[in-house]
């Protein structure tokens, strides 16, 4: 994102005693869900339940309105993914382009935006992308849910959210109570191709958080990317802040549950298939690729499958056909191998869908959650936050329990 056993022995010295219960004392004050003994985690404190694109399991993605329900319902972290407008502002949004998420499509002042473009090696058909329109245009459409089966009771209802409103939202809620550990967490999204349309998104992203004072290792933000360029840039241009190096996939083979890597967007980070890189993602979870990251980030945001991935095949042998047939394997060494060189770990992306759980759950996504938590991640990214905070608080009461 230990266990404790004590004997006492009639034959201890009275000192020895008044020690020892001071220490069990001790232990059971820090026993609830933020210190419990045993987490497996970097820094032994409980794994984050981050909020995905604010609460997207009900609301649409990266609105204001779903990070506040994200924050109700308990998530440690806003994640949100950074696009720049055409006149520099930063606003959260998942994709590049719009039609997916917004109502843009309903808007006739902005047919004529339409086009067709490539976007990290990848041709995506004609569409509108947000750095052609200014963030005053941007204001004036409304989200949607962009999956199908998930609610679109609020579609149509809230505008985009900027980077600077999710900021103000967390620093309200941080003043509200001053115990509250709230962090943010943006990542720079297709960062290359944003700088070669001319909104790059790195000096703008620690422009604010100087401007935000939050320039500092221990500042309640947390930088992520796909892209090592897009980090070790920030670095040179003074980022203090921790960073994420994400890493990514298309698929499993359910055969021998391998990671697969045939879309260029997925396979590698732009920057290595710009320059011919032979590389996969695959190579940033072994321990030379681990240690290449520590030189320019404080932790990985791997997909879950490189912790703990799965596998099936049916009577004929042929391997299954969907995610919610197999099974699970034994988890990797990857969480162990990043703790030992100083790295934590964040795993994405946790799901309610039975379709995006494998037969190992039996259809319960806290399962999931509880075993990801026993290989010692540090923390999730989630779609529900209530889900993995109700999966956190039994996990630690179940092995709480001496």
């Amino acid at each position: 994102m230990n266990r404790l056993s004590f004997a006492f022995s009639a034959s201890l010295s009275a000192s020895l005693s008044i020690s020892l219960i001071a220490a069990v004392t001790l232990l059971a004050g820090c026993a609830g869900p933020q210190g419990y003994a045993g987490n497996r985690t970097l820094d032994g404190k409980a794994p984050l339940i981050i909020g995905h694109r604010g609460l997207p399991g009900l609301y649409p993605e990266e609105i204001i309105a779903g990070y506040q329900a994200a924050i109700a319902a308990g998530t440690d972290a806003l994640e949100m993914d950074l696009m720049s407008s055409s006149d520099g502002v930063l606003f959260v949004c998942h994709n590049p382009f719009l039609s997916d998420t917004t109502d843009v499509a309903n808007h006739p002042e902005f047919a004529s935006r339409k086009k067709a473009r490539s976007v990290d090696g990848v041709a995506v058909p004609p569409d509108w992308y947000i750095s052609d329109f200014t963030a005053a245009e941007l204001k004036t459409l409304r989200v949607k849910q962009p999956i199908a089966v998930r609610s679109h009771q609020y579609d149509g209802q809230y505008p985009l959210a900027t980077f600077q409103e999710v900021i103000d939202l967390a620093k309200a809620t941080r003043a509200a109570n001053p115990a509250s550990k709230l962090l943010v967490y943006p990542e720079t999204k297709n960062p290359i191709f944003q700088r070669l349309l001319g909104v790059p998104l790195e000096e703008k992203l620690v422009e604010m958080i100087n401007k935000e004072g939050w320039n500092s290792f221990d500042a309640p933000i947390i930088v992520q990317s796909f892209e090592p360029e897009s980090l070790k840039m920030m670095r040179r241009l003074g980022l203090k802040t921790r960073a994420v190096q994400l890493m990514d996939g298309d698929g499993i083979d359910f055969r021998n549950g391998m990671l697969t890597y045939n879309s260029p967007d997925t396979a590698k980070p732009y920057s290595w298939l710009q320059h011919g890189d032979p590389r996969t993602f695959a190579a940033m979870a072994t321990p030379e690729g681990l240690a290449e990251i520590k030189t320019y980030a404080d932790g990985i945001g791997p997909w879950k499958v490189y912790i703990i991935s799965a596998q099936g095949v049916d009577g004929a042998g042929n391997p299954v056909k969907a995610l919610s047939q197999a099974t699970n394997m034994v988890p990797t060494s990857l969480v162990a191998d990043a703790h030992r060189l100083g790295l934590f770990v964040h795993p994405f992306t946790f799901r309610d869908e039975a379709a995006r759980l494998t037969a190992t759950y039996k259809g319960d996504p806290k399962a999931e959650y509880k075993a990801f938590f026993d290989a010692g991640v540090d923390g999730v990214f989630t779609d529900f936050s209530g889900t993995g905070r109700a999966a956190l608080e039994e996990w630690q009461k179940a092995k709480s329990t001496w």
